[in-house]
């Protein structure tokens, strides 16, 4: 129906509470044009964009003419306001003269998709809001670079640790970022093109994946067991219910209704609520990471809980909520940057704590308790290592002479302490050395380049064991006598088992102990040929 048959049938217009409960495909809204409470210049009809085709502009003259201006689904796009709104000029209003003669403006909305496109029609000053698109839109443009900025941060951080959570932050992220540049109309500087239908989905869908983003990082970013079971079951269903009524009343293909909206801003009040139950919760039970999301997440579920309102059209609202809700949003995503930062730092001091009790416990394994040296199982580790490095030549066998006469005579503690002696010294050494029980000593000695290897190393050994005998005698003055040592060696080839390795060095221990003791023997006395050398004494 045009504008004029409209005038022609005199239909009545609906101003009672049930006015908005509108069916056809074209809605007509009239709105008295009170000239003296208006600003000067040009007036513009504003309203929600939100899904909008075809609008027409009329305005009635006080002596009936029509002055008329018909805009296209792109024209209106064109028109945007901050905020989601657009701004359609009234045809007349430039001119001061014919201003003064409007007596009415009837707005024809073809196929209305939300009840806000009808419900929070105004006039405005065309001018005013001219002047104000482009600070709008920087603030805008500038609360998503803040929001942006801890995604970067996410990234860098997930490459190198991992956590699970960052990634679900980084959704959340990127949702709001795209719901702030589609809800606020910058999405038109980018995409000029885009229908008003597919930037209507894009505000819903951001935000009901958002939600759903928010679940799972609650559920993995608050300490293990600060939330019950049944509850992270319960958070979870509720914060997936709106991608799933989103996917049920947002449809693409022509089956929207103007009542699909009630049942999408209803579906998040389960969440809204769980979210503020599950944060209680979390912290009776002690949770650090969950301040974090009390100071985030608390603005925006008022905010939300007024939005859902209006969005069931419970009541119209104060619009500069609206600019409540998207700075709640980028602060929320500075905070929990913040919180991930702090679940970060608090994940790397357990870890560090973990390796440095692991690193504590090895040492307790690979150590000897009395002498602070390499035990039996670090040296047995240590000799499987050289079977495939091949960084040892020999193996040296130690034993102190007469020990047990040392620990009768001078008592025990006197025994240690002559333990504790030869062990830092044989640490002291370019080899690696272990005790492996008792008053018995290991020495794996590294390769050397030297063309007499053997010689070099006898002439070590001896010096070895010289350094041991006065050292002992220095620094355990209460022995009166020397304490000697008597040292097999055996050496180790390529594939040599340590078990053959340590029962040849074994059995020249023996001999030097059987053959006097105090002395290093190379080869098995017992079984050389008569004239044979019998190895090399220590002096």
């Amino acid at each position: 129906m045009s504008a004029s048959a409209l005038l022609t049938t005199g239909k009545a217009f609906d101003c009672s509470e049930n006015k908005y409960d509108v069916d056809g495909p074209r809605v007509w809204v009239k709105i008295p044009f009170l000239a003296e409470t208006l600003p000067g210049g040009t007036i513009e009809v504003q309203g929600d964009n939100n899904g909008l085709t075809t609008i027409e502009v009329h305005a009635v003259l006080d002596d009936g003419k029509i002055l008329s201006s018909t805009f296209s689904e792109q024209e209106v796009a064109g028109h945007w306001r901050p905020k989601g709104t657009y701004g359609l000029a009234i045809p007349g209003t430039e001119n001061p003269e014919l201003r003064s003669r409007i007596k009415h403006v009837y707005i024809a909305i073809d196929d209305p998709k939300v009840i806000s496109s009808i419900s929070v029609i105004q006039l405005a000053s065309k001018q005013k809001w001219d002047d104000l698109k482009l600070p709008l839109s920087a603030m805008f443009a500038v609360l998503c670079g803040m929001a942006i900025m801890p995604l970067i941060y996410n990234a860098f951080f997930y490459a190198a640790l991992r956590y699970n959570f960052m990634l679900w932050h980084s959704v959340m992220i990127c949702m709001i970022v795209a719901y702030t540049f589609s809800s606020s109309g910058l999405i038109f500087l980018i995409f000029p093109e885009i229908s008003l239908t597919t930037k209507m989905l894009i505000n819903y869908w951001t935000i009901a994946i958002g939600v759903a983003a928010s679940g799972c990082f609650l559920l993995r970013f608050v300490e293990p067991g600060k939330i019950a079971t049944w509850l992270q079951i319960t958070l979870f269903l509720a914060a997936m219910l709106p991608v799933f009524v989103s996917a049920s009343v947002l449809q693409l293909d022509g089956g929207y209704s103007m009542h699909a909206r009630n049942y999408y801003h209803a579906s998040f009040l389960p969440a809204f609520c769980i979210v503020f139950y599950t944060m209680g919760h979390a912290l009776r039970r002690g949770s650090k990471a969950i301040w974090f999301q009390i100071a985030g997440w608390t603005p925006i579920v008022f905010f939300g809980l007024d939005r859902v309102a209006r969005g069931m059209d419970l009541y119209i609202g104060w619009p500069m909520l609206d600019y409540g809700l998207y700075f709640a949003l980028v602060m929320e995503t500075i905070i929990l940057a913040l919180g991930v930062a702090h679940r970060i730092l608090r994940l790397r001091q357990k870890h560090e704590t973990t390796l440095n009790k692991q690193v504590e416990l090895t040492l307790l394994a690979d150590t000897d308790g009395l002498t602070k040296m390499s035990n039996r199982r670090s040296f047995e580790r240590e000799f499987r290592r050289n079977q495939r490095d091949h960084q040892y030549s020999h193996l040296a066998l130690f034993d102190i002479d007469f020990f047990k006469r040392v620990n009768d005579r001078y008592g025990h503690d006197v025994g240690d302490e002559v333990l504790r002696v030869v062990g830092r010294q044989l640490d002291a050494t370019s080899h690696f050395a272990a005790r492996i029980g008792g008053e018995e000593f290991t020495l794996l000695m590294r390769k050397d380049s030297r063309q007499n290897r053997e010689k070099y190393r006898a002439t070590e050994l001896n010096k070895i064991c010289e350094t041991l005998i006065k050292t002992v005698h220095d620094q355990v003055p209460e022995i009166r006598e020397p304490v000697t040592f008597s040292v097999g060696v055996a050496s180790i080839s390529g594939h040599t088992s340590l078990r053959n390795v340590m029962a040849t060095a074994d059995r020249r221990l023996y001999d030097a102990k059987n053959n006097g003791r105090n002395q290093i023997v190379w080869i098995d006395i017992s079984r050389a040929k008569p004239g044979e050398p019998t190895g090399t004494a220590a002096a």
